[in-house]
């Protein structure tokens, strides 16, 4: 499998945009509050902690191409912060959604290949690395994982991250056997 350099940015930045556009919701949801500086945390740990959680989650598809859009779009799920550079009330952490995950999951298999489900389950594990760090770095998270339907904070116990990190290694190797069997077909003309 190639690595395809343009693929993966290409899939960056469709994550990227749909986690931003997919936040700008949140302006017209109940349950708004005022955002705190989306620079705050684009610290370096943080920054290399989401990318380094990403890419054990994609070292599951033993391909370097999904390692790396794992990494990737673990971080690129915060771009949901910079909603809050425009200082107006909006659901905060918009993207943090289970709803989100299964959106970009749909729109992004539409447009690179309805049948690459590696990429499909990259796209959905990325998001669950992404909340692993968070709790692992703060003990106490909360993410809306329920918004747009349900709007309030899910409070997560400091030891969920483990979970949710083999969780998402077992659904990217899950894939990667469906997708090494689906690829080993003889192909029908």
């Amino acid at each position: 499998m190639k690595l395809q350099p343009r693929f993966i940015i290409k899939a960056s930045i469709l994550y990227c945009v749909l986690s931003a556009g997919f936040s700008i919701f949140g302006l017209f949801l109940p349950g708004r509050t005022f955002p705190v500086n989306p620079l705050f945390s684009l610290n370096p740990e943080e920054v290399i902690g989401h990318v380094v959680w990403g890419l054990v989650v994609g070292a599951a598809s033993l391909s370097l191409r999904y390692c790396l859009l794992g990494g990737l779009l673990a971080i690129l799920l915060d771009s949901d912060h910079f909603v809050g550079l425009l200082h107006l009330e909006t659901v905060s952490r918009m993207s943090h959604s289970i709803f989100f995950g299964i959106l970009s999951v749909i729109v992004i298999m539409m447009i690179f290949g309805k049948r690459n489900y590696l990429l499909g389950a990259i796209t959905i594990t990325a998001l669950l690395a992404h909340l692993s760090f968070d709790i692992f770095v703060d003990k106490y998270s909360e993410f809306p994982i329920f918004t747009p339907f349900y709007n309030s904070m899910i409070h997560f116990q400091s030891t969920n991250w483990v979970l949710l990190e083999i969780v998402a290694v077992i659904i990217t190797g899950s894939a990667t056997i469906i997708q090494r069997k689906q690829d080993s077909k003889p192909q029908i003309s």
